[in-house]
């Protein structure tokens, strides 16, 4: 808003996905017999709160006034009693939240859509609330509205009766297809047509690994975001449907050492019939070429997947990441489909929604997906909504009174909630406690952090809050919320020992270990504090120098501390045990112009040259013999 599985699963985890498929949804409220249509499908409120049903009744109002074509109005409708729930509602009240959400969202985003088609998708929409439910939520900030809309019209009149029965597939089809598709290579690959994905996958829907209804949208836009056509599509599903392990197809592909040591051009370039599936198992290439295979037969056999990449302080490099059933639920593996020289690396990948570049760890909560209620999902995006719209509010005097009639008339009203921080986590909170796993609910908080508007004591909360919800299966995410939070706590004693206490919760993830110590050393380093500060450079380098690209700034700041503290001397040593720690990378052996992006031959070369400076030529030679033999 503002800032806005009928196929036989080889796990049990299909019964969790159907089971979260029906879960029950607010039946239809009645409509006049001779409403303008049959729009009344907020819910009924049977057991509401005074306040629910208030602005359900509103959100319903404003509904029916669209419903005439009066957009602006039933816009300025929606807004009230949206307005009015994030003032007064609570947790008695996501019903309300919900349905008022919708609302706004649903006239929103019908008003973007083509003038010629606008009134007859408002009307179907009306009459299919499950779909309606879930692409409004579904479509986020900065996605042209009016695309997706027009995809959903050719949908509605080319695909009727598929469309009722797949309202997740044809969301995430929406949501995905209806922008220019970019694929993850460079080569030339035809894109296939949007309502040709959609008959792919409900043609094959049992030999989706997965299933396809009541798979949630956010997981099924990696399905359905496939860069390769339909015959590439159906050769993947020909060959590996039922293969559970996405990751080891990445190591199908054999390597083109020539290619990539620069002794021959890349095979695949002059490949009979061009870039095909096929053609790179038959002939290998390079990393971006396995992950693009892998990927791309992951998508084809219904298995959530994206093409991921980072940059290790080795070299750039390219890898799978994928939805691995664990039984009773999944969670999503970016480790086994790739080199492990590059294990440890944070993975970028391109969110097929919205274009965005998202951290691996953002797209590791969506595994938290699996067998959750829609309805509960929803509330936390409604709740989230009202945060930003609340946190918006803030100084605004013409804020909503409380409605009249609901208190006696000695008793005093409620006041509304505040439009500080304290107002926006209360709604936050309210919306994670119905789905812990949405990263936008997070993400509030992160910025509320960043922009100084959070109080010691929240941090304090948040951050226990943050590791208690979310931190045992997603440390990395974890770690990117607590960052800021961490970082503006103004006394540095008190600042480290929160850094301490989360070293010790990534200690089993050596590349978080070494950036929580990096911070703790800018810490120190700011307070002037350098024999701390150098302490924990020094345990960077003796425990984490292979972790990710953390050897040579902890290398150049324990030096720049060494100095600063007149101990000159011992810097010569300090390079000398960095060069024995750091391992040279066995995938870039022989060729130059990526071993010398390593750390290995970096902090080598840097060694090289103290030695040159102190007067040992010799032995600054022969290392530099040694790296470039």
């Amino acid at each position: 808003m503002r800032n806005h599985l009928t196929g036989f699963c080889r796990t049990a985890l299909a019964a969790c996905v159907a089971g979260a498929a029906l879960a029950s949804r607010p039946a239809p409220a009645a409509t006049p017999a001779d409403g303008p249509a049959k729009i009344g499908f907020a819910a009924t409120y049977r057991s509401a709160s005074p306040l629910a049903k208030i602005i359900g009744g509103a959100a319903d109002a404003a509904l029916y006034t669209a419903a005439t074509g009066n957009l602006s109005a039933a816009q300025s409708q929606a807004d009230a009693a949206f307005l009015l729930a994030c003032a007064y509602g609570t947790g008695r009240d996501t019903d309300a939240f919900r349905e008022a959400a919708f609302t706004c969202r649903l006239i929103e985003q019908i008003a973007q859509a083509p003038d010629a088609s606008r009134g007859e998708l408002l009307t179907y929409l009306m009459a299919h609330p499950a779909l309606a439910h879930t692409l409004v939520f579904a479509i986020r900030d900065g996605e042209d509205v009016g695309s997706v809309y027009a995809l959903l019209d050719r949908l509605r009149r080319e695909r009727p009766m598929q469309l009722e029965r797949y309202p997740e597939l044809a969301t995430a089809i929406c949501v995905v297809r209806s922008h220019a598709h970019v694929g993850f290579t460079e080569k030339n690959v035809a894109q296939a047509d949007a309502l040709d994905v959609f008959d792919f996958y409900v043609a094959h829907e049992r030999q989706m690994f997965y299933g396809l209804r009541g798979v949630p949208v956010e997981l099924l836009i990696y399905v359905v975001d496939n860069p390769v056509g339909l015959d590439d599509m159906n050769w993947a599903l020909n060959k590996y449907a039922g293969t559970r392990d996405v990751g080891s197809l990445f190591f199908d592909i054999s390597y083109d050492y020539d290619f990539y040591y620069g002794k021959a051009p890349q095979k695949l370039d002059s490949a009979p019939g061009g870039y095909t599936l096929p053609n790179i198992l038959r002939v290998g290439g390079i990393c971006v070429d396995q992950a693009y295979f892998a990927t791309s037969v992951g998508k084809s056999i219904g298995i959530p997947s994206a093409w991921t990449d980072g940059d290790s302080a080795t070299a750039g490099h390219a890898w799978v990441g994928f939805l691995k059933s664990t039984g009773q639920t999944a969670a999503w593996d970016f480790d086994s489909g790739r080199y492990d020289d590059y294990q440890y690396v944070r993975g970028n990948v391109k969110d097929p929604q919205t274009g965005a570049t998202l951290a691996d760890s953002t797209v590791g909560l969506l595994s938290d997906l699996i067998g959750t209620n829609p309805v509960m999902r929803e509330n936390a995006v409604a709740l989230i909504d009202a945060a930003e719209v609340w946190g918006a509010s803030d100084g605004n005097s013409n804020l909503p009174a409380f409605p009249t009639g609901l208190v006696p008339a000695s008793a005093k009203p409620p006041a509304a909630r505040p439009t500080s921080a304290d107002g926006q986590l209360d709604l936050v909170e309210l919306g994670l406690r119905q789905f812990a796993a949405y990263p936008r609910g997070w993400a509030v908080v992160a910025k509320l952090a960043q922009e100084g508007k959070l109080s010691e004591a929240q941090k304090h909360t948040w951050a226990d809050l943050t590791l208690r919800m979310c931190g045992q299966r997603h440390m990395d995410f974890a770690l990117w919320l607590l960052e800021p939070m961490v970082e503006t706590v103004a006394d540095p004693d008190e600042q480290s020992a929160l850094w301490d206490a989360i070293f010790k919760f990534v200690q089993s993830r050596p590349d978080l270990a070494a950036s929580v110590r990096m911070k703790q050393a800018l810490l120190w380093e700011q307070q002037n504090n350098l024999p701390r500060a150098g302490q924990c450079y020094e345990d960077v380098l003796q425990h984490y120098i292979n972790a990710g690209p953390f050897a040579l700034p902890a290398l150049r700041g324990a030096e720049s501390v060494l100095v600063a503290l007149d101990q000159q001397p011992r810097v010569l040593d300090l390079y000398a045990e960095a060069a024995k720690l750091v391992t040279k990378p066995e995938m870039l052996s022989g060729r130059p112009e990526f071993i010398h992006e390593s750390n290995w031959y970096r902090v080598r070369e840097d060694y090289a040259n103290k030695l040159e400076q102190a007067g040992q030529k010799q032995l600054a030679d022969q290392i530099r013999s040694e790296d470039n033999g």
